[in-house]
């Protein structure tokens, strides 16, 4: 386990395997960004970690980053997902994050975030091919 920035900015370092069965995720989801991703993710262990709080009393945890990512693999039907784990000694972020506090609505990765994405994805094409 580690603290949300380093779980957040380098998941690829402190990620495990986890059981998907022992993670709940809210569904507050965009459900066409999940197709989108579906379709674009075609090999599971390229797909960068979700980030996940553990309860601190029952071995569950709670989706922090990587909604969309979860709900794909969760309808791929696999076993178990790469997850980087963040310390949470008090339950608080775990009780926020499993009643979908922190997550956003669908209508802001729709029209903010994907957007967003789309640009960053442009421009650094733009840049490798200059």
């Amino acid at each position: 386990m580690t603290d949300f920035f380093h779980a957040y900015t380098m998941p690829e370092k402190y990620a495990i395997e986890i059981p998907i069965h022992k993670i709940v995720c809210d569904e507050k989801v965009d459900p066409d960004y999940v197709r989108h991703l579906d379709g674009k993710i075609n090999e599971v262990p390229s797909m960068k970690p979700i980030v996940v709080v553990k309860h601190p009393h029952r071995d569950i945890y709670a989706v922090l980053d990587g909604h969309h990512r979860f709900w794909v693999m969760k309808s791929r039907g696999l076993r178990t997902i790469r997850a980087a784990v963040v310390d949470d000694y008090l339950g608080l972020g775990f009780e926020l994050t499993r009643s979908g506090a922190l997550q956003p609505p669908p209508e802001f990765t729709r029209y903010i975030r994907i957007p967003i994405k789309m640009f960053v994805e442009y421009i650094e094409k733009f840049l490798n091919t200059t």
